[in-house]
């Protein structure tokens, strides 16, 4: 009956995209419906000036998925759902702009601070996936098969967290000190604010599969 037969194909992809370059397996459940499992990883540097500190980032992408891909009209053209095991975090490093730090509502010179880094983590550490794409890795009319996915995934309000070493100019100087650690904290909810933004993660990736 249509959709209810078992397959027992089998197939691998190589993918690269928004999550990450990896690989993935796919299994045919029904005539209509697979399931592919995968892992995906990147790293990448960039600036980021979320608030008025700049920031030097190192992007990791780290991605585990579980995903049933639904294929409808029994063709290449799918819609997938599942869950993403997002590991995804930015390493940052506060650096000064002409000499001074922007910290929370105070203005540091740079020997005031020695020290600024922190961590940007996704929200959810199992993110839900939805999305369309086209390409069957199972199909039993061709053992290579071009993918391409365009998705979501909720990954939550970010996680932020950020610590600061008083610098030399500081050593004698506890009050101001103090002061650097409380706008610390305040530039991490500064920094979580302007990050609301990544609570939704653009999927797009191209890939190519082989049926075993």
């Amino acid at each position: 009956m249509y959709g209810a037969a078992v397959s027992a194909d089998v197939g691998a992809s190589l993918r690269a995209g928004t999550l990450g370059v990896g690989a993935e397996l796919n299994v045919g459940l029904t005539e209509t419906l697979n399931l592919r499992v995968g892992y995906s990883l990147f790293d990448y540097d960039d600036t980021i000036e979320e608030t008025d500190l700049r920031y030097d980032g190192e992007l990791k992408l780290r991605n585990a998925t579980a995903l049933l891909d639904w294929h409808m009209f029994g063709g290449g053209f799918r819609v997938s759902f599942g869950a993403v095991g997002a590991s995804t975090e930015i390493d940052v490093v506060g650096t000064p702009t002409g000499g001074f730090y922007d910290i929370g509502d105070e203005t540091f010179a740079a020997d005031e601070v020695g020290s600024l880094r922190g961590k940007i983590k996704m929200g959810n550490d199992v993110a839900p996936y939805v999305g369309i794409g086209w390409g069957n890795p199972v199909d039993k009319d061709g053992r290579i098969t071009f993918l391409f996915d365009l998705g979501a995934v909720y990954t939550g309000s970010p996680d932020v967290n950020l610590t600061a070493q008083c610098g030399p100019a500081l050593a004698g100087d506890p009050t101001r000190c103090a002061v650097l650690q409380q706008e610390v904290r305040r530039e991490a909810d500064e920094l979580a604010d302007e990050s609301t933004s990544y609570e939704w993660w653009p999927v797009v990736s191209i890939g190519l599969a082989v049926r075993f």
